[in-house]
């Protein structure tokens, strides 16, 4: 499984979102690396398809499927926070590995 969490520099979310992504992993037992992607331009976030500072991906997907925000830097929102909620990912993670059991 290959994770992902794009982030602009400078973004005060994401070593909080990174702190939920590793307790989620942690919980579920998976030993995945999570590569941390620093981007600094709003070309670099288009060519990365970035939507949204800090993002998570799973095996090259959002973790929010249904989220529709613009490409770039600007700060993403989860609901109504900066960082993605561990149920989030957790659906997120089940759905990469086919655990899915209905849930989106």
């Amino acid at each position: 499984m290959r994770v992902e969490l794009l982030y602009r520099d400078g973004d005060p979310a994401v070593m909080e979102a990174r702190q939920r992504l590793v307790e989620v992993l942690t919980e579920d037992a998976f030993e995945t690396p999570i590569q941390l992607v620093a981007v600094s331009s709003e070309a670099d976030a288009e060519l990365l398809g970035m939507r949204g500072s800090p993002m998570i991906r799973i095996d090259g997907a959002d973790i929010d499927p249904e989220w529709d925000g613009p490409m770039g830097l600007a700060a993403r929102v989860y609901g109504d926070q900066p960082i993605p909620g561990k149920d989030l990912i957790r659906a997120a993670v089940e759905r990469a590995r086919g655990w899915s059991h209905g849930r989106r």
